[in-house]
């Protein structure tokens, strides 16, 4: 059997070499910083990445997200007719609310006066710290 070596003689302890191990670490922290840092978009920019809806990995241009669940057939729908007209289904989905939402234009200004109207009640509600389930009651009795 081949004999062990023995390391008890050699120091394994840091040695001073003389160098700034503080100015290290911070040159490190820095990099870790600016690091992937990209600088924040003009405003123009930001408006035009928004309504060519490119704004994926750009600072300050970010859209509003939603995580959708579809039915197999209406997924099918979506898939097939972006990929027929050469659009992603985001840019497919979002035309199609579009045009929706310019054929029922009197609707949805109906519906969002009444969201306005109930998000001012709502706030009324909190603001005379009244639960609104307690305010229910009391209308009904």
């Amino acid at each position: 059997m081949a004999k062990q070596p023995d390391f008890s003689t050699i120091n394994t302890g840091r040695q001073e070499t003389g160098v700034n191990t503080g100015a290290v670490y911070a040159a490190i922290e820095r990099g870790k910083d600016t690091f992937n840092a990209q600088p924040m978009a003009s405003p123009d920019e930001q408006r035009e990445r928004r309504k060519n809806m490119k704004t994926q990995g750009r600072k300050g241009c970010k859209l509003p997200r939603i995580n959708l669940a579809f039915s197999p057939d209406n997924y099918e729908f979506a898939r097939i007719m972006a990929r027929a007209t050469g659009q992603s289904i985001t840019r497919f989905v979002n035309l199609c609310l579009q045009k929706y939402k310019e054929e029922h234009e009197d609707l949805y200004q109906q519906a969002r006066a009444l969201a306005e109207q109930l998000d001012a009640e709502a706030a009324n509600l909190t603001g005379q710290n009244i639960e609104p389930d307690t305010a229910q009651e009391s209308e009904s009795e």
